[in-house]
């Protein structure tokens, strides 16, 4: 959501300590159509960007006036690199004028009833505010935006399409210069793909599963080696 109106000067001189909510007190859009793209995004990320100087978060307000509480945007993800993580859980709201940067990474995901508003003004926004790369996921497949997955990085202030892969079995892809990462539209999912690892991400719940695997394996494995020494 983005939520813009006409400041005056006294609207934005942060004359007196400033209240800013941490939520507008709505759901998540579209929720259920969204929500569980949406968790299984953050969790991939938050597992690979676990640092404390980056900050990954989504469906959080995001001030960048300061002193105008009425003034803010929520992407449905975002990451900043190079800012304290310890500040955002603090405030549980990305300040500008506190965290020193916009955030390098937006992408929104695609629905009926807020395509327009990525398409459009919050596109313009994110690029006034100086976001390196915006993306669009579209989970129809290009209902929404046209086109399954699209990545933007920013070059003189208006951004530029980066070049998309599309594969024969239907895949789509794109590399991301600031992530270091190719994201690939997949029957509908969102993934991750590290080249340098070589390996695709994993979210809380396969990392679980293969965490567990391994350490079922481990146990077979000594179990085995207790047997022959028996032996």
């Amino acid at each position: 959501m983005v939520v813009e109106k006409a400041a005056s000067v006294k609207d934005t001189a942060a004359t007196t300590e400033t209240f800013y909510p941490e939520t507008d007190g709505m759901p998540l859009a579209d929720g259920e159509y969204q929500l569980d793209r949406f968790l299984e995004m953050l969790s991939i990320l938050k597992l690979f960007f676990d640092s404390p100087d980056i900050v990954v978060s989504g469906n959080t307000i995001i001030y960048y006036v300061e002193g105008n509480n009425r003034i803010w945007i929520s992407p449905d993800c975002y990451i900043a690199f190079g800012v304290s993580r310890d500040l955002m859980l603090r405030n549980n709201t990305y300040r500008l004028w506190e965290m020193g940067k916009a955030p390098d990474f937006v992408l929104e995901i695609g629905s009926s009833s807020t395509w327009r508003q990525d398409m459009g003004p919050k596109r313009d926004l994110y690029a006034r505010l100086g976001v390196g790369e915006y993306w669009k996921f579209d989970p129809s497949g290009g209902e929404h935006y046209g086109e399954p997955l699209v990545g933007e990085t920013l070059v003189g202030g208006e951004y530029r399409r980066m070049e998309i892969v599309r594969e024969s079995d239907g895949r789509v892809w794109v590399h991301s210069p600031t992530l270091n990462l190719e994201l690939h539209w997949v029957d509908g999912r969102l993934r991750f793909y590290d080249p340098e690892g070589c390996r695709w991400l994993q979210n809380m719940g396969e990392a679980d599963a293969a965490r567990e695997s391994a350490e079922a394996r481990v146990a077979e494995l000594e179990a085995e080696l207790r047997r022959l020494r028996g032996e």
